[in-house]
Formats: structure tokens, C-alpha cells, sequence
């Protein structure tokens, strides 16, 4: 993949999570503004609807507290209609005709303003309506002369509409003259204004009082503080003729922001798990393709490697066989003994290299028998150390070691684990600069085998400490074949450790050298 196409996936990938981040977010910003608009219109109109409720049922107690006094007066000081309407019909086939009439009644009463003021009444007029019918019937009498018959109909009923225009302002004054408290019940109040809400699915707790020119009366909720959290919504009650009120209710929401976001609460956050996994995705996405990336660079100089390593002995076996074929060396057996083992060698060297890749992949399958028994490591380690001792010497090093474990036992493949030992030395070798300076030591702690191989090589830094172990890495320094190798040394190691139950750890510091240390459980 090109550099260039993969920054411009990666940053419309970006840009694409960045687009619907944005979305989301603006649709929860719109659907909270749409929810609160919502919510205020619900309790406006709720609150509205409690101030006229509450008006009426003034006014209705006040109706039948007068109606009470009314009856008990007995008759009217004075009586009239007034707005006689009038207007007739007739039937031709019954010879039926009807005359109707409206009109209002007009009376007057004295009503006491109050039962602790003596002698203190008031003028109060109270209209009916006045309805009667009469229905004229004409025939005729054996005489043929002309008679009339008259029925009249007379209903007499209270006009509720103008009772509440008339009584209104004059109940109006003598509700004024007593405290609010006296008036409105808080109970009654908080059950009106529950149901109002509850009718508009508003269930959300709630506060109210009742303020008096801006000053808090008696009557409010339990809970209710002037400084109360929350949104608060007032509305006028106990407004006059002239459209004012000196009483305003207010009604406060403390938990309204958790009642509002819990509408969409829901929604939401299903929105944030998916876009959190479409995030997950995309960065996993990226990071394999960044991982895969690197795989095929580090494949890439494996087959390099590869075929620089195959390279030279296929050059040292063509010019072994090209001498053999010279004339002049056919008959001398001593050159062609000595091209013979040339040959072989080289061609063991080629064939060790294969073997290796091929080990390493029948490992990572699982498909590589291992012969488990029980060795003594010792002498398994000191057999590595034999393998790369003649390697060590013509490179003018050293390797100490200092064999601390007891005599002891553990269940291993006995040529793998030698080959892991190898490994870990043929990797100190290789990457120390100069002689090789090599310490091998071993010991058992708490119940474990341990073996610490370090060197004074050229070291690595914590990036590279992350990746030594994955297969076909190699430690790069300047050109990638000045250190011979394939990248499976130390992948081929931890595999070996994982199937032998141990584990490796590493310590090393740029230009100073390695540590490497190995744990396997012993045999009980």
C-alpha cells in the first residue's frame, strides 16, 4: 500500500468519525432544546390552567354561599324586566299559533357584606330569564262563529353565564379582604397542580408557594425555599376585572434537567455505544493496517536476508564445481575432497537456514512432535555453550559461567531447549561490538529454574524492546545485512518457552548491553 493512499484512508477515516461525532452531538443538543421547549409549553399551559381552576372554584363557592342568602331574604325589595323579546308562528294545516317571549328579570336584594359588620350590606342584582309561550288555537262553534282556546307556558331558569359577569368584581372585593391562606389550601394546590401535570405527562417532582407583591405567604409546599434549585414558572391567580393580581404562584422543578435528558437518555446512549464502536473499529482497522504494514516491510527483508544468505554458498558451490570441472584439478583428489566438503558444507548451511523457517512454522501450527523427558539443564546449557565456544574465541571474547542451581530436573525436549540456549548466546555474539563479553548464570528462585545470559553488546531502546520477540524482526544497525540472521532467533525462543510453561524477560539499555532472563518450573 503507498504512503501516500494509506494517510489519505486513514484521514478520511478520521474525518468520516469526526463527521458523525459532530451529528450525534448536535442531534442530542437539538433533541434536549426540543424536550425543555416542550416541557416549559406543558407546565405554562398546566399552570394556567390551575389559576383559572382555582378563580372558578372561588367564585362558585361564593355563587352558592349567595344563592344560600338569597333564598333566605324570601322576595326581592324590587323587581323588573327588562328586554321584552317577542316573535310568533303559525301552522296553517292545525291552525295553531304561537307567540314567544323573552325577557329579564331584574331583582334586587340586600346582601350583608360581611357577618361581622353590623348592619353593613350591599346592593346586588340578580337576573333570570324569563321564557313563556302561548299557543292560540282557532275553530269553529256549531254556529259557525269563530272561537279562540289559549295555553300559556311559563319557565323561569337562572342565567349562570351572567351571574359569573355580574358577581365576579363583587365577590372579587370580599375575597380581597381576607389573607390568602384563607382563600387556597396548599393541599388543594398541590393536588390541582399535580393533576394538571399529569394530564401533560410531566411526572417530575415539584415546588410551589405563593407570593403576595413579591413576598412568600403562607401557603406553599413542604419542600419550598425561596432559593430554591431549579427552572421556576410563576403565573397570576386571583386576578380582578381590571385583568391584575397582587398573588402570583410559583412552582419550581429541581430535578427538571434529569427529567429532560431522561427522555432521551434511551436513545442516546445507544447512539454513544455504536459510534464508540464505530470508533473501535476504525482504530483497530488502522492499527492492524499499520500492523500489517509493518509485517510485510519486516517480510520483506527477511526475503532479502534470505536471499543474501543463499546467495553466497550457491556462489561458493558453483565456483567448487566449476574447479572440479577444470582439467587440471580432476586428477588432484586432495582439491576435489576438499571442493567435496565445500559443497557439503555449504549446501548443510542452506539447508539449516530452510530448517529453521520450516521449525518455526511447524511450532506456531503445533505440528512438530516434541519429545518430552527429563533433563538435567545443566548439561543441556553447557552444551550450548560448547556449540558457539570455537565462534567466540576467534572473535578474541570470553563467557563466564557460573552454574548455581543445584542438581535438578526438568521436563523439557532436550534439543529444543539447547537450541534455545544457543539462540540467546549466538544473539549476544552477533550483537556485541568488538570481543564478546559474555556472562551466563544460573540459580533457582522460588521454585524456579532461572538462567541469566547478559552482555555488553550495543544494547537496545524500549521501542525496540517491544518487538524482538515477533517473528522475522531483526535489530536494525545501518545496513540491514551487516548482521547476518533471519528475525526467528528470538521468536523461536519465546515459542520453545511457551510450550515449556517459562517465561523471558529483558532488560537493556542502548550502548551498554542486554539481560536476558529465563524462568522454567522445575519437576516436582
Amino acid at each position: 500500500m503507498r504512503k501516500t493512499y494509506f494517510i489519505s484512508l486513514v484521514l478520511f477515516m478520521i474525518f468520516s468519525l469526526a463527521g458523525i461525532i459532530l451529528i450525534q452531538g448536535y442531534w442530542i443538543y437539538t433533541s434536549i432544546n426540543t424536550h425543555e421547549q416542550e416541557f416549559s409549553m406543558a407546565v405554562r399551559q398546566s399552570l394556567a390552567s390551575v389559576a383559572e381552576d382555582i378563580q372558578e372554584r372561588e367564585l362558585r363557592h361564593y355563587l352558592n354561599k349567595y344563592k344560600e342568602i338569597r333564598d333566605s331574604i324570601g322576595q326581592p325589595q324590587n323587581s323588573q324586566i327588562r328586554q321584552v323579546l317577542s316573535f310568533t308562528d303559525s301552522d296553517n294545516a292545525s291552525n295553531l299559533s304561537s307567540l314567544f317571549t323573552f325577557g329579564i328579570l331584574e331583582e334586587e336584594y340586600n346582601i350583608p357584606i360581611s357577618a361581622n359588620e353590623k348592619g353593613g350590606t350591599s346592593t346586588v342584582f340578580d337576573l333570570k330569564g324569563i321564557e313563556t309561550r302561548t299557543i292560540f288555537k282557532e275553530a269553529f262553534d256549531p254556529e259557525n262563529n269563530r272561537v279562540f282556546s289559549t295555553e300559556t307556558y311559563k319557565d323561569e331558569s337562572p342565567i349562570e353565564l351572567v351571574d359569573k359577569v355580574t358577581y365576579q368584581s363583587f365577590f372579587s372585593k370580599i375575597a380581597n379582604t381576607f389573607p390568602v391562606h384563607k382563600r387556597l389550601n396548599a393541599f388543594e394546590l398541590q393536588l390541582l397542580i399535580n393533576r394538571e401535570l399529569n394530564q401533560r405527562n410531566v411526572v417530575t417532582p415539584f415546588e410551589f408557594g405563593v407570593y403576595s407583591d413579591g413576598l412568600a405567604t403562607k401557603v406553599s409546599s413542604n419542600n419550598y425555599a425561596e432559593t430554591q434549585k431549579g427552572p421556576q414558572y410563576s403565573v397570576p391567580i386571583f386576578i380582578d376585572n381590571q385583568g391584575s393580581s397582587q398573588y402570583e404562584l410559583i412552582v419550581s422543578f429541581p430535578e427538571k434537567d434529569l427529567y429532560v435528558r431522561s427522555s432521551i437518555i434511551g436513545v442516546a446512549s445507544l447512539s454513544f455505544i455504536l459510534t464508540l464502536l464505530i470508533i473501535v473499529v476504525c482504530a483497530v482497522a488502522i492499527y492492524q493496517i499499520i500492523k500489517q504494514k509493518k509485517i510485510s516491510e519486516v517480510k520483506s527483508d527477511f526475503i532479502n536476508n534470505m536471499s543474501h544468505e543463499f546467495k553466497t554458498p550457491l556462489a561458493t558451490i558453483n565456483l567448487a564445481i566449476d574447479a572440479i570441472e577444470n582439467p587440471q584439478n580432476i586428477k588432484d583428489e586432495k582439491k576435489i575432497s576438499r571442493y567435496l566438503n565445500m559443497m557439503r558444507e555449504e549446501n548443510k548451511r542452506m539447508k539449516d537456514q530452510v530448517d529453521t523457517v520450516l521449525m518455526i512454522s511447524q511450532l506456531e501450527r503445533g505440528s512438530t512432535p516434541m519429545e518430552w523427558e527429563l533433563i538435567d539443564p545443566q548439561d543441556a546449557i553447557q552444551g550450548a555453550v560448547n556449540h558457539v565456544s570455537l565462534i567466540i574465541q576467534n572473535r578474541q571474547g570470553a563467557i563466564h559461567t557460573d552454574f548455581q542451581a543445584p542438581a535438578c530436573a526438568l521436563r523439557a525436549d532436550k534439543n529444543h531447549f539447547t537450541n534455545m540456549i544457543t539462540n540467546l548466546l549466538d544473539n549476544a555474539i552477533k550483537y556485541s561490538e568488538g570481543a564478546p563479553q559474555i556472562a551466563l548464570k544460573t540459580a533457582v528462585v522460588e521454585g524456579q529454574y532461572t538462567i541469566k545470559i547478559s552482555d555488553k553488546g550495543m544494547g537496545m531502546d524500549q521501542e525496540t524492546l517491544k518487538l524482538i520477540f515477533q517473528k522475522f524482526y531483526r535489530v536494525q544497525s545501518g545496513n540491514i545485512h551487516n548482521i547476518k540472521g533471519h528475525g526467528l532467533g528470538l521468536s523461536y525462543v519465546k515459542k520453545i518457552l511457551e510450550l515449556l510453561n517459562g517465561t523471558i524477560h529483558v532488560r537493556s539499555t542502548l550502548g551498554e548491553g542486554s539481560e536476558f532472563t529465563i524462568q522454567l518450573p522445575l519437576e516436582s
